[in-house]
Protein backbone atom coordinates (compact mmCIF):
# COMPACT_ATOMS: atom_id res chain seq x y z
CA UNK A 1 0.00 0.00 0.00
CA UNK A 2 1.49 3.60 -0.95
CA UNK A 3 1.76 6.12 1.43
CA UNK A 4 -0.57 9.28 1.98
CA UNK A 5 0.62 12.28 -1.02
CA UNK A 6 -1.69 15.00 0.92
CA UNK A 7 -0.45 18.35 0.62
CA UNK A 8 1.52 19.71 3.86
CA UNK A 9 -0.70 22.07 5.05
CA UNK A 10 1.17 25.58 6.04
CA UNK A 11 3.21 25.35 9.16
CA UNK A 12 2.25 27.40 12.45
CA UNK A 13 4.78 29.50 11.97
CA UNK A 14 4.00 30.76 8.09
CA UNK A 15 0.61 31.30 9.58
CA UNK A 16 1.88 33.49 12.39
CA UNK A 17 4.25 35.44 9.67
CA UNK A 18 0.96 35.92 7.28
CA UNK A 19 -0.77 37.09 10.31
CA UNK A 20 1.93 39.84 11.29
CA UNK A 21 2.28 40.69 7.71
CA UNK A 22 -1.63 42.00 7.78
CA UNK A 23 -1.48 43.24 10.92
CA UNK A 24 1.51 45.53 9.93
CA UNK A 25 -0.59 46.77 7.02
CA UNK A 26 -3.57 47.72 8.78
CA UNK A 27 -1.59 49.97 11.54
CA UNK A 28 0.07 51.58 8.24
CA UNK A 29 -3.00 51.50 6.20
CA UNK A 30 -5.81 51.19 8.35
CA UNK A 31 -8.46 52.44 5.64
CA UNK A 32 -7.63 49.52 3.66
CA UNK A 33 -10.76 47.19 3.26
CA UNK A 34 -8.50 44.25 1.34
CA UNK A 35 -5.63 44.81 4.66
CA UNK A 36 -8.56 44.06 7.54
CA UNK A 37 -10.36 41.37 5.08
CA UNK A 38 -6.59 39.17 4.86
CA UNK A 39 -6.13 39.89 8.34
CA UNK A 40 -9.55 38.36 8.62
CA UNK A 41 -8.52 35.36 6.89
CA UNK A 42 -4.98 35.04 9.07
CA UNK A 43 -6.87 34.57 12.10
CA UNK A 44 -9.35 32.21 10.94
CA UNK A 45 -6.29 29.67 9.70
CA UNK A 46 -4.99 30.27 13.26
CA UNK A 47 -8.23 29.27 14.68
CA UNK A 48 -9.02 32.39 16.08
CA UNK A 49 -12.47 32.87 14.71
CA UNK A 50 -13.83 35.67 17.41
CA UNK A 51 -10.70 38.02 16.37
CA UNK A 52 -11.32 36.99 12.62
CA UNK A 53 -14.51 38.77 13.00
CA UNK A 54 -13.68 42.02 13.99
CA UNK A 55 -11.45 42.40 11.14
CA UNK A 56 -14.16 41.53 8.88
CA UNK A 57 -16.60 43.72 10.14
CA UNK A 58 -13.89 46.48 9.72
CA UNK A 59 -13.62 45.20 6.34
CA UNK A 60 -17.30 45.24 5.44
CA UNK A 61 -17.68 48.70 7.06
CA UNK A 62 -14.94 49.80 4.71
CA UNK A 63 -16.08 48.37 1.23
CA UNK A 64 -19.04 45.40 1.45
CA UNK A 65 -18.02 43.19 -0.36
CA UNK A 66 -19.79 38.84 -1.05
CA UNK A 67 -16.34 37.53 0.07
CA UNK A 68 -16.50 39.69 3.39
CA UNK A 69 -19.47 38.76 4.06
CA UNK A 70 -19.34 34.81 3.11
CA UNK A 71 -15.95 35.09 5.15
CA UNK A 72 -17.68 36.68 8.30
CA UNK A 73 -20.28 34.03 8.15
CA UNK A 74 -17.87 31.24 8.47
CA UNK A 75 -16.48 32.91 11.57
CA UNK A 76 -19.41 33.55 13.06
CA UNK A 77 -20.32 29.55 12.35
CA UNK A 78 -17.47 28.64 13.73
CA UNK A 79 -17.48 31.11 17.22
CA UNK A 80 -20.40 29.37 17.49
CA UNK A 81 -22.75 32.63 16.62
CA UNK A 82 -25.11 30.88 14.22
CA UNK A 83 -28.25 33.63 13.96
CA UNK A 84 -25.27 36.18 13.18
CA UNK A 85 -23.62 33.69 10.85
CA UNK A 86 -27.59 32.96 9.29
CA UNK A 87 -27.47 36.87 8.49
CA UNK A 88 -24.21 37.49 7.06
CA UNK A 89 -24.72 34.81 4.80
CA UNK A 90 -28.09 35.84 4.03
CA UNK A 91 -26.25 39.45 3.30
CA UNK A 92 -23.90 37.28 0.85
CA UNK A 93 -26.56 35.86 -1.25
CA UNK A 94 -28.31 39.34 -1.84
CA UNK A 95 -25.17 40.45 -3.77
CA UNK A 96 -24.94 37.29 -5.05
CA UNK A 97 -28.22 35.03 -5.16
CA UNK A 98 -27.07 32.59 -7.58
CA UNK A 99 -24.24 31.37 -5.63
CA UNK A 100 -24.90 27.86 -4.78
CA UNK A 101 -22.08 27.73 -1.60
CA UNK A 102 -23.86 30.41 -0.25
CA UNK A 103 -27.06 28.78 0.39
CA UNK A 104 -25.24 25.73 1.67
CA UNK A 105 -23.51 27.90 4.22
CA UNK A 106 -26.77 28.78 5.14
CA UNK A 107 -28.02 25.66 5.43
CA UNK A 108 -25.48 24.42 7.41
CA UNK A 109 -25.69 27.27 9.55
CA UNK A 110 -29.35 27.37 10.07
CA UNK A 111 -28.96 23.39 10.63
CA UNK A 112 -26.78 24.74 13.58
CA UNK A 113 -29.50 27.01 14.89
CA UNK A 114 -32.20 24.25 14.98
CA UNK A 115 -34.15 25.39 12.05
CA UNK A 116 -34.02 21.92 10.02
CA UNK A 117 -37.22 23.02 7.86
CA UNK A 118 -35.22 26.22 6.66
CA UNK A 119 -32.12 24.13 6.17
CA UNK A 120 -33.46 22.00 3.94
CA UNK A 121 -35.32 24.57 1.53
CA UNK A 122 -31.35 26.28 1.66
CA UNK A 123 -29.99 22.97 0.64
CA UNK A 124 -32.52 22.56 -1.97
CA UNK A 125 -32.16 25.74 -3.50
CA UNK A 126 -28.53 25.26 -3.68
CA UNK A 127 -28.90 21.74 -4.99
CA UNK A 128 -30.76 23.48 -7.67
CA UNK A 129 -27.76 25.71 -9.00
CA UNK A 130 -25.67 23.26 -8.71
CA UNK A 131 -27.57 19.60 -9.19
CA UNK A 132 -24.12 17.31 -9.38
CA UNK A 133 -22.63 19.00 -5.72
CA UNK A 134 -21.27 16.54 -3.58
CA UNK A 135 -21.08 18.59 -0.67
CA UNK A 136 -24.88 19.75 -1.34
CA UNK A 137 -25.86 16.42 -1.83
CA UNK A 138 -24.26 15.48 1.46
CA UNK A 139 -26.12 18.08 3.52
CA UNK A 140 -29.27 17.84 2.41
CA UNK A 141 -29.51 14.07 2.54
CA UNK A 142 -28.05 14.24 6.24
CA UNK A 143 -30.55 17.26 7.01
CA UNK A 144 -33.47 15.21 5.28
CA UNK A 145 -32.57 12.44 7.86
CA UNK A 146 -32.90 14.42 10.82
CA UNK A 147 -36.14 15.90 9.78
CA UNK A 148 -37.30 11.90 9.06
CA UNK A 149 -38.18 12.88 5.27
CA UNK A 150 -36.85 9.52 4.81
CA UNK A 151 -38.10 9.18 0.83
CA UNK A 152 -35.78 12.92 0.66
CA UNK A 153 -32.89 11.38 1.85
CA UNK A 154 -33.29 8.27 0.11
CA UNK A 155 -33.28 10.02 -3.78
CA UNK A 156 -30.79 12.35 -2.39
CA UNK A 157 -28.22 9.43 -1.70
CA UNK A 158 -29.33 7.60 -5.07
CA UNK A 159 -28.41 11.16 -6.71
CA UNK A 160 -25.09 11.27 -4.49
CA UNK A 161 -24.00 7.63 -5.67
CA UNK A 162 -24.56 8.49 -9.33
CA UNK A 163 -22.21 11.07 -8.76
CA UNK A 164 -20.00 9.14 -6.62
CA UNK A 165 -20.26 5.49 -6.73
CA UNK A 166 -19.27 3.68 -3.82
CA UNK A 167 -19.43 6.35 -1.41
CA UNK A 168 -19.69 5.25 2.51
CA UNK A 169 -21.40 7.93 3.60
CA UNK A 170 -24.12 8.00 0.77
CA UNK A 171 -24.35 4.07 1.71
CA UNK A 172 -24.59 4.56 5.07
CA UNK A 173 -27.60 7.03 4.63
CA UNK A 174 -29.36 5.10 2.17
CA UNK A 175 -29.60 1.50 4.37
CA UNK A 176 -31.13 3.91 7.06
CA UNK A 177 -33.91 5.44 4.58
CA UNK A 178 -34.14 1.85 3.11
CA UNK A 179 -35.08 0.55 6.49
CA UNK A 180 -37.51 3.25 7.45
CA UNK A 181 -39.35 2.78 3.81
CA UNK A 182 -39.86 -0.66 4.75
CA UNK A 183 -37.29 -1.82 2.06
CA UNK A 184 -35.81 -4.27 3.88
CA UNK A 185 -34.15 -6.66 1.69
CA UNK A 186 -32.41 -3.68 0.19
CA UNK A 187 -31.18 -2.44 3.66
CA UNK A 188 -30.20 -5.75 4.02
CA UNK A 189 -28.31 -5.88 0.83
CA UNK A 190 -26.39 -2.83 1.80
CA UNK A 191 -26.00 -4.39 5.46
CA UNK A 192 -25.03 -7.91 4.56
CA UNK A 193 -23.33 -8.57 7.93
CA UNK A 194 -22.77 -12.35 7.39
CA UNK A 195 -20.84 -11.86 3.93
CA UNK A 196 -19.28 -8.11 4.56
CA UNK A 197 -17.76 -8.82 8.04
CA UNK A 198 -14.67 -10.98 8.36
CA UNK A 199 -13.34 -12.41 11.22
CA UNK A 200 -9.81 -13.73 11.19
CA UNK A 201 -7.90 -15.27 14.46
CA UNK A 202 -4.20 -15.12 14.31
CA UNK A 203 -2.80 -18.66 14.48
CA UNK A 204 1.01 -17.37 14.62
CA UNK A 205 2.58 -14.25 15.34
CA UNK A 206 4.36 -11.98 13.16
CA UNK A 207 7.95 -12.37 11.88
CA UNK A 208 10.20 -10.85 15.24
CA UNK A 209 7.70 -12.27 17.98
CA UNK A 210 7.95 -15.90 19.54
CA UNK A 211 4.73 -15.96 20.58
CA UNK A 212 1.32 -14.40 19.88
CA UNK A 213 0.74 -13.60 23.77
CA UNK A 214 4.28 -11.63 23.32
CA UNK A 215 3.23 -9.50 20.10
CA UNK A 216 -0.27 -8.94 21.75
CA UNK A 217 1.47 -8.33 25.37
CA UNK A 218 4.07 -5.78 23.37
CA UNK A 219 1.03 -4.08 21.41
CA UNK A 220 -1.20 -3.40 25.03
CA UNK A 221 2.08 -2.17 26.70
CA UNK A 222 2.55 0.11 23.71
CA UNK A 223 -0.45 1.86 23.76
CA UNK A 224 -0.72 1.96 27.55
CA UNK A 225 2.00 3.68 27.38
CA UNK A 226 1.66 5.74 24.43
CA UNK A 227 2.48 9.60 25.22
CA UNK A 228 -0.75 10.83 23.58
CA UNK A 229 -3.04 8.35 25.37
CA UNK A 230 -6.01 10.73 26.81
CA UNK A 231 -9.42 11.02 27.38
CA UNK A 232 -11.21 12.85 24.79
CA UNK A 233 -12.91 16.23 26.33
CA UNK A 234 -17.35 15.83 26.70
CA UNK A 235 -17.62 17.96 23.16
CA UNK A 236 -15.27 15.79 21.61
CA UNK A 237 -17.11 13.44 18.91
CA UNK A 238 -15.08 10.60 19.89
CA UNK A 239 -16.04 11.15 23.48
CA UNK A 240 -18.23 7.91 24.68
CA UNK A 241 -17.82 7.64 28.35
CA UNK A 242 -15.25 8.60 31.21
CA UNK A 243 -13.33 5.43 30.88
CA UNK A 244 -12.38 5.59 27.71
CA UNK A 245 -9.01 6.78 26.63
CA UNK A 246 -7.69 6.90 22.97
CA UNK A 247 -4.05 7.84 21.40
CA UNK A 248 -2.98 9.43 18.32
CA UNK A 249 -1.86 7.73 15.03
CA UNK A 250 -0.81 4.29 16.79
CA UNK A 251 1.38 2.56 14.13
CA UNK A 252 3.84 5.63 13.64
CA UNK A 253 6.87 3.96 13.99
CA UNK A 254 7.92 1.23 11.13
CA UNK A 255 9.97 -1.29 14.07
CA UNK A 256 8.54 -2.99 16.63
CA UNK A 257 4.86 -4.62 17.62
CA UNK A 258 2.91 -1.46 15.90
CA UNK A 259 4.77 -1.88 12.58
CA UNK A 260 4.39 -5.43 12.54
CA UNK A 261 0.56 -5.06 13.44
CA UNK A 262 -0.46 -2.17 10.68
CA UNK A 263 1.66 -4.61 7.71
CA UNK A 264 -0.56 -7.52 9.07
CA UNK A 265 -3.47 -5.25 8.42
CA UNK A 266 -2.84 -4.00 5.57
CA UNK A 267 -2.18 -7.47 3.90
CA UNK A 268 -5.59 -8.76 5.18
CA UNK A 269 -7.25 -5.75 3.74
CA UNK A 270 -6.24 -6.15 0.59
CA UNK A 271 -7.66 -9.80 0.64
CA UNK A 272 -10.38 -8.94 2.23
CA UNK A 273 -11.26 -6.60 -0.65
CA UNK A 274 -10.45 -9.05 -3.27
CA UNK A 275 -12.27 -12.00 -1.73
CA UNK A 276 -15.18 -9.53 -1.41
CA UNK A 277 -14.73 -8.22 -5.05
CA UNK A 278 -15.29 -12.03 -6.06
CA UNK A 279 -18.43 -13.10 -3.65
CA UNK A 280 -20.05 -9.63 -4.55
CA UNK A 281 -18.85 -8.12 -7.62
CA UNK A 282 -22.19 -6.21 -8.25
CA UNK A 283 -22.78 -4.94 -4.81
CA UNK A 284 -22.90 -1.34 -4.77
CA UNK A 285 -19.77 -1.06 -1.79
CA UNK A 286 -17.20 -2.38 -4.60
CA UNK A 287 -18.25 -1.11 -7.60
CA UNK A 288 -15.52 1.47 -8.93
CA UNK A 289 -13.83 0.59 -5.58
CA UNK A 290 -10.85 2.26 -4.68
CA UNK A 291 -7.60 0.13 -4.84
CA UNK A 292 -4.80 2.15 -3.27
CA UNK A 293 -5.04 3.08 0.50
CA UNK A 294 -3.18 4.46 3.62
CA UNK A 295 -3.86 3.13 6.97
CA UNK A 296 -4.74 5.22 10.11
CA UNK A 297 -4.54 3.54 12.99
CA UNK A 298 -5.20 4.44 16.93
CA UNK A 299 -5.61 2.18 20.14
CA UNK A 300 -8.79 2.16 22.47
CA UNK A 301 -8.37 1.57 25.75
CA UNK A 302 -11.77 1.02 28.15
CA UNK A 303 -11.24 0.55 31.94
CA UNK A 304 -13.90 -0.36 34.58
CA UNK A 305 -17.11 0.43 33.66
CA UNK A 306 -16.94 0.92 29.55
CA UNK A 307 -18.47 0.86 25.96
CA UNK A 308 -18.72 2.62 22.88
CA UNK A 309 -22.07 4.26 21.57
CA UNK A 310 -22.71 3.14 18.09
CA UNK A 311 -20.89 5.41 15.32
CA UNK A 312 -19.63 5.07 11.84
CA UNK A 313 -16.21 5.87 9.86
CA UNK A 314 -17.07 8.30 6.83
CA UNK A 315 -13.90 9.31 6.37
CA UNK A 316 -12.82 5.65 5.91
CA UNK A 317 -13.53 2.99 3.47
CA UNK A 318 -12.62 -0.29 5.34
CA UNK A 319 -11.91 -0.63 9.00
CA UNK A 320 -10.41 -2.96 11.03
CA UNK A 321 -10.20 -3.91 14.40
CA UNK A 322 -7.56 -5.97 16.05
CA UNK A 323 -7.70 -6.81 20.08
CA UNK A 324 -4.39 -7.36 22.20
CA UNK A 325 -5.85 -7.06 25.17
CA UNK A 326 -9.57 -8.65 26.12
CA UNK A 327 -10.17 -9.08 30.12
CA UNK A 328 -11.07 -12.37 31.16
CA UNK A 329 -14.25 -11.93 32.89
CA UNK A 330 -16.64 -9.44 31.45
CA UNK A 331 -19.76 -8.45 33.67
CA UNK A 332 -22.58 -6.97 32.57
CA UNK A 333 -24.88 -9.52 30.61
CA UNK A 334 -24.19 -12.36 27.93
CA UNK A 335 -23.01 -9.88 25.41
CA UNK A 336 -20.80 -7.77 28.00
CA UNK A 337 -18.25 -5.73 25.86
CA UNK A 338 -19.00 -7.79 22.54
CA UNK A 339 -18.60 -5.82 19.41
CA UNK A 340 -21.72 -5.36 18.16
CA UNK A 341 -23.04 -3.81 14.37
CA UNK A 342 -26.53 -1.72 14.24
CA UNK A 343 -28.07 1.11 16.01
CA UNK A 344 -27.72 4.52 14.31
CA UNK A 345 -26.89 8.24 14.79
CA UNK A 346 -28.60 9.79 17.73
CA UNK A 347 -30.30 12.97 15.72
CA UNK A 348 -32.15 10.64 13.20
CA UNK A 349 -36.07 9.87 14.35
CA UNK A 350 -35.79 6.05 12.94
CA UNK A 351 -38.27 3.71 14.14
CA UNK A 352 -36.92 0.33 12.03
CA UNK A 353 -33.14 -0.58 12.65
CA UNK A 354 -31.23 -3.77 10.72
CA UNK A 355 -30.70 -6.40 13.27
CA UNK A 356 -28.03 -6.75 15.67
CA UNK A 357 -24.48 -8.66 14.70
CA UNK A 358 -22.82 -9.05 17.54
CA UNK A 359 -19.27 -10.43 17.63
CA UNK A 360 -17.02 -11.26 21.08
CA UNK A 361 -13.75 -10.19 21.48
CA UNK A 362 -10.83 -12.44 21.34
CA UNK A 363 -6.94 -11.74 22.11
CA UNK A 364 -5.67 -11.98 18.43
CA UNK A 365 -8.78 -11.55 16.71
CA UNK A 366 -8.85 -9.10 13.72
CA UNK A 367 -12.16 -7.71 12.57
CA UNK A 368 -12.87 -6.42 9.05
CA UNK A 369 -15.74 -4.73 7.81
CA UNK A 370 -17.42 -1.86 5.11
CA UNK A 371 -16.67 1.31 7.36
CA UNK A 372 -20.16 2.81 6.74
CA UNK A 373 -21.51 -0.15 9.26
CA UNK A 374 -22.72 1.62 12.58
CA UNK A 375 -20.95 -0.19 15.48
CA UNK A 376 -20.48 0.31 18.96
CA UNK A 377 -18.50 -2.03 22.31
CA UNK A 378 -21.49 -3.05 24.47
CA UNK A 379 -21.32 -1.92 27.94
CA UNK A 380 -19.18 -3.90 30.63
CA UNK A 381 -17.51 -4.00 34.02
CA UNK A 382 -13.65 -5.75 34.66
CA UNK A 383 -11.00 -5.32 37.05
CA UNK A 384 -8.51 -4.94 33.36
CA UNK A 385 -8.65 -2.97 30.32
CA UNK A 386 -9.85 -3.72 27.20
CA UNK A 387 -7.53 -2.94 24.46
CA UNK A 388 -8.08 -2.78 20.73
CA UNK A 389 -6.25 -0.84 17.66
CA UNK A 390 -8.50 0.36 15.23
CA UNK A 391 -7.76 1.22 11.46
CA UNK A 392 -9.18 3.10 8.81
CA UNK A 393 -8.28 2.58 5.29
CA UNK A 394 -8.47 5.89 3.40
CA UNK A 395 -8.11 5.77 -0.09
CA UNK A 396 -5.71 7.40 -2.00
CA UNK A 397 -6.63 9.29 -5.61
Amino acid sequence: MAGSSSAVPPSSDALRQSEQKWRELVRVEPQRAEAHFNLGNALTRLGRASEAIQSYQRALELEPTLSAYNNLGKAQYAAREFGAACDSFRRAISASPREPHLYRNLGTAQSALGDRQAALESFERALRLAPNALNVLQSLATTAMECGQWQLGHDTCSAWLRQKPCNVEALGLQSIALEELGQHAAARELLDFERMVEVIDQAAPPAGFTTLSEFNQALARHALEHPTLHLPANDDPRYHCPTLRLTDEFCDDPAGAAGALQRLVATAVEGYLERLSDALPKHPFLVGAPRRFTLRSWATVLEEEGNLLPHVHYASYVSAVYYPKVPRLMSGGAHAGYFEFGGGPRNFPVQNMAPVHRIEPREGRLLLFPSYFYHRTAPFSASEPRISIAFDTEALG
